[in-house]
């Protein structure tokens, strides 16, 4: 026996030994004494030559790779492989630390026992603590008379105290006899409980949610979460809705190969109120076919339009009074395109037999491409499409549209871009065949001048671009009779133009100097002024009609301003200049500000006066969210219809937020229903309660 005392000696010993399965706290299953030599320090070292164990006291320090060891006594039998570590033990590395009074610790199998442990995971925040901490595996975990918790500190906001625990890293922590404590005070016994440890999935009910709505009444919502396989998942729903029925739904989301994926709903509600049974389905789908044939799905279908006024829950969805359904396929071969797509439009509440569905729509399309080294190009956009309805005119337009285009840049500095395309369009129909082409023709000149200028003397100062794009385009299509032609859309009438555009955009775009010499670039501002004057207008005889000539179009000013990463604006309007308007005729703007602490605005304001199909449109909305009563937080969304001056919607949403969990408050008013809804989060589990079954949102 070889005896080495001293004081503050420090031993390197590099060991040619293999330790598997010692990942105590790390979430992939690494080994928890990491990878590579071994350096062991203490205040007295001895070795037993005959027996292979090294004993260490006082200040031991055990490092492997990025791992550490820490106690006040320390044996290690290089024979067995078990590690003895006693007083004060703190064990740590990237994924998170143990701590315990004394570790008895197999390096071969990587199991061990830790009397009175502590175990914190850094990825979830979960703490654990027990009598007596036993690792069974490589990443799991049996505690006798244990707590855990997502909430820091010696006293948390809440904690779970269960006899006996089974933790699985990557899966759940299941607990028996468990008692549900706020801060240190019981509140509530549950028999049996699972709770994520980390983002792996297992089936069982999730948490229940109950809420009041006059159009519902009181709301218990029970759903239950059932893994199918490694990549496929249902959530079946039950809904009691106390002024309505009784609600059934069902969520299957799936990933198949080829990056096939997709998500489908459905739900039927049994009416106890005479209003008869609603259904709706959903499904959403991308992936691709074999062939590389590219799939895509947005298919949708509801009963009534009741539905959406019951369960819409986002904007613009409770007040829908159509669904529109697409089946979309495309493969590409080179500079060659193909698409097939089929589109079903279901008018909710109307008996509409003229609806116009396209079964199938099918393109075809070469995109341009040069000819040779010369500054010519030709591209082909053709389709086919088999309009259909229940009454009415149904038939097949084909449509052919060869280009042959150009890029020229004289001198260096202008870029002329002229193109001249020809569509031919080709029906047959139940009232016969016909046929029509026009020519088009488009002239495009542009260019682009910039200077930079610098805010400061030196080089690392910050510097401004400013650019300006002058540009200039050219329209032509004859002005042709085509009422020979069916109609379907608006591509069967053609309107003819003879008008020039002209346009001009600034931008402007900042180098900002940051440390170490990045530089980061910001464009700050972009102005676009744009507006076109018709040729064909200005020539008409002013006796011929009554109405007077406008040959020049509003003028349109788009703009975009962005002083900071953190806020902006975004303008698009257009202003009619003739004396018998002289008034925006469209407006539409969006603004946003925010911090880094959880406040924000968002302000839209929409204006549109040019419209023909929806007509006159003034709208407001706005969205707050502050933390300026923290720990109390706000969000308040406002919508209101500034012609008719009526609210759409007003949602407030009250968060008491603790370092991990959060309890809610929610309001909700619209014309027709009000809704009031308490719901509540955890650290691990996520939020729960709400309002249900929304087809593009659930909860």
């Amino acid at each position: 026996m070889y005896l080495l005392r001293f004081k503050y000696v420090v031993i390197a010993l590099t060991l040619a030994l293999a330790f598997e399965g010692a990942a105590i706290c790390a979430s992939d299953g690494s080994d928890f004494l990491g990878e590579g030599p071994v350096h062991l320090e203490a205040d007295q070292m001895l070795y037993d030559k005959s027996s292979g164990i090294y004993h260490a006291e006082g200040n031991v320090l055990l490092r492997r790779g990025e791992m550490s060891l820490l106690s006040h006594s320390l044996a290690w039998d290089t024979q067995s492989g078990e590690v003895v570590a006693e007083g004060d033990v703190q064990i740590a590395d990237p994924a998170g630390t143990v701590s315990g009074d004394s570790v008895v610790w197999d390096v071969d199998s990587g199991l061990g026992r830790i009397e009175e442990g502590r175990v914190f995971l850094r990825e979830k925040n979960f703490h654990l603590t027990g009598d007596a901490v036993e690792k069974t595996g490589a990443q799991s975990f049996h505690v006798d008379r244990g707590t855990f918790t997502t909430c820091d500190g010696e006293i948390p906001s809440w904690k779970f105290g269960a006899r006996d625990l089974t933790v699985t890293l990557g899966g759940f922590a299941r607990g028996k006899h468990v008692i549900f404590y706020l801060h240190d005070i019981p509140v509530l016994y549950i028999p049996y409980i699972l709770y994520p440890v980390q983002t792996e999935r297992e089936s069982g009910f999730l948490l229940p949610s109950a809420g009041y709505s006059d159009k519902k009444g009181t709301q218990l919502s029970l759903a239950y979460y059932q893994v199918i396989a490694p990549n496929q998942d249902a959530t079946l729903y039950l809904d009691y809705l106390s002024r309505l029925g009784l609600g059934k739904g069902l969520e299957y989301r799936y990933i198949f190969g080829h990056e096939n994926e997709g998500i489908w709903r459905g739900y039927h509600i049994s009416s106890s109120n005479g209003s008869g049974d609603r259904y709706a389905i959903d499904w959403n789908h991308f992936g691709f076919l074999p062939g590389n044939v590219r799939l895509s799905a947005d298919v949708e279908y509801v009963s009534s339009r009741d539905y959406f006024e019951d369960f819409g829950n986002v904007a613009g969805e409770y007040n829908k009074d159509q669904t529109k359904s697409i089946v979309y396929l495309s493969r590409a071969w080179g500079k060659t395109n193909a698409t097939a797509q089929f589109q079903y439009i279901q008018v909710v509440e109307s008996n509409d037999k003229t609806v116009l569905q396209r079964l199938p729509e099918m393109r075809v399309d070469v995109i341009r491409q040069r000819l040779g080294q010369t500054p010519f190009y030709l591209q082909l956009d053709t389709s086919s499409t088999y309009f259909w309805r229940l009454e009415g005119l149904k038939g097949e337009r084909l449509e052919l549209r060869p280009v042959v285009a150009a890029a020229f840049r004289p001198w260096g500095a202008f870029d002329v871009s002229p193109e001249f395309a020809y569509r031919e369009r080709l029906y047959w129909t139940s009232d016969g065949n016909d046929n029509k082409g026009l020519p088009e023709v488009s002239l495009r000149m542009s260019t682009r001048l910039s200077r930079v200028f610098s805010l400061g003397e030196d080089d690392s100062s910050t510097r401004i671009r400013h650019s300006m794009e002058p540009e200039w385009t050219y329209y032509y299509t004859p002005y042709e009779d085509q009422s020979v032609l069916p109609q379907f859309d608006n591509l069967d009438r053609i309107e003819g133009q003879n008008r020039i555009s002209l346009a001009l955009t600034n931008r402007l775009t900042a180098r900002l100097e940051r440390d170490a010499g990045q530089s980061e670039y910001l464009e700050f501002l972009y102005l676009r002024l744009s507006g076109d004057y018709d040729i064909h207008e200005a020539r008409q005889d002013r006796d011929a009609s009554d109405l007077p000539l406008r040959p020049f179009s509003p003028l349109r000013a788009e703009l975009i301003l962005r002083p900071s990463r953190h806020a902006y604006l975004d303008v698009d309007a257009s202003y009619d200049f003739y004396p018998e308007k002289r008034e925006l005729t469209r407006f539409n703007a969006r603004g946003n500000i925010a911090d880094n602490r959880g406040n924000a605005l968002s302000v839209e304001y929409r204006k549109d006066r040019e419209d023909p199909d929806l007509g006159d449109i003034e709208y407001v909305a706005g969205i707050l969210d502050t933390s300026l009563l923290s720990p109390v937080y706000l969000n308040y969304q406002h919508r209101h219809d500034l012609i008719d001056n009526r609210r759409l919607e007003d949602v407030v949403d009250l968060e008491y937020r603790s370092q991990c969990w959060s309890l809610f408050l929610t309001y909700r008013d619209r014309p027709d229903d009000s809704q009031i809804m308490i719901s509540f989060s955890m650290s691990g589990l996520g939020r729960f309660g709400g309002f249900s079954r929304s087809l593009t949102q659930t909860n």
